[in-house]
């Protein structure tokens, strides 16, 4: 905890040299020489020449600007993010980040090569399927939202573009498909509605985390904080409403093939056991996905020192993460039987 502090009073203590500055611009250059690198507890102090894309050598020392993680590698060969600042003394340049988007490409393409070998001609749809998801939040969703439009509303739709497109994309234009995406969509309605609910209940404001300050401030005011607390809780269940809505239909569809006789009673009753399955391992998992993306923070709290249980649940912060779990989850749960029911319905024609 020390170190960052220390961190932060290093960062503090450079905010007036930078508010005297008159210009500053962002650039990209290559490690050529270490002069120095030292290890202090938990931070790392590193001196080191580079030559930016012009080839003018710029000496640049890792204090000037803030102390780096041990974990971070700064070695010759290795391309940074430097940031020239013009002060009336002159200029001055800062370390700002270490260029990682090569690596980046190359594990995504490793991602996408496992999916195509494992996945075969489903794993290609998928893969197109995540193109179009990324498409429509970085094309529509977002755009839209900093616009100033209402950002559950705009969540609300673009989730329904995705589904309506990927559904068919991923799984085939058949009838196990399209009764999955009805479930969908009523699974979408009760996320939204129990988003609403849970937020107005406990009194949440949506000013839990300092990056909503940023956006709020950069857009002024057009923002609502509430709205992209509602809006983030609709997102982040979506993505799993597929995946139950599209096993359910297909686990009714195999039990019809396996047994064109069985009663739609005994159909329901079959396919909600799986469904209980499936609920139990989609808890877990979405409890351990926003409790792995709130990990700092929970941490931050409980850093050296004593702090009640209670009085720990009862900051916004992680108030927001537990309510956006419990909302999320109880969506999903209720679809399970929801799904199964359209799917019985639809599906089970055949049978008595």
């Amino acid at each position: 905890m020390k170190y960052i502090i220390a961190s932060l009073f290093l960062f503090i203590g450079f905010l007036p040299a930078i508010a005297s500055a008159q210009t500053d611009y962002e650039f990209q250059a290559e490690i050529v020489s270490i002069e120095e690198e030292r290890v202090d507890g938990e931070l790392k102090h590193v001196i080191f020449n580079a030559v930016d894309e012009s080839g003018e050598t710029v000496r640049v020392n890792s204090d000037d600007t803030y102390a780096e993680g041990v974990a971070m590698r700064l070695n010759e060969g290795r391309d940074v993010l430097l940031r020239r600042v013009s002060f009336e003394g002159g200029d001055r340049v800062f370390f700002v980040d270490v260029v990682r988007t090569p690596a980046m490409l190359l594990i995504t393409l490793l991602f996408a090569l496992v999916v195509i070998l494992v996945g075969a001609w489903r794993g290609v749809r998928g893969l197109l399927g995540l193109v179009v998801t990324v498409g429509i939040l970085f094309g529509m969703i977002l755009p839209l939202i900093l616009a100033g439009n209402s950002p559950v509303l705009v969540t609300i739709l673009g989730s329904l573009l995705i589904l309506a497109i990927n559904m068919p994309l991923s799984h085939g234009l058949n009838r196990r498909t399209w009764v999955a995406l009805g479930s969908c969509v009523i699974g979408l309605f009760f996320a939204w509605i129990l988003s609403v609910f849970f937020v107005w209940f406990a009194n949440l404001s949506g000013l839990g985390s300092e990056e909503i300050f940023f956006v709020i401030a950069d857009t002024g005011g057009a923002v609502s904080a509430k709205g992209l607390l509602l809006a983030g809780m609709i997102l982040g269940a979506v993505g799993v409403l597929d995946d139950i809505a599209i096993t359910q239909s297909e686990a009714v569809a195999e039990l019809i093939e396996a047994d064109p006789k069985m009663k739609k009673r005994d159909l329901f009753a079959s396919s909600m056991r799986i469904g209980r399955h499936h609920i139990s391992s989609v808890t877990n998992t979405l409890v351990l996905a926003y409790a792995g993306v709130a990990l700092p923070l929970f941490l931050l709290f409980m850093i050296g020192q004593e702090i009640d249980l209670w009085r720990f649940i009862n900051e916004e912060l992680v108030a927001e993460e537990i309510i956006r779990t419990l909302a999320g989850t109880l969506a999903l749960v209720l679809l399970v039987p929801i799904s199964t029911i359209l799917a019985v319905l639809v599906q089970g024609q055949r049978t008595k």
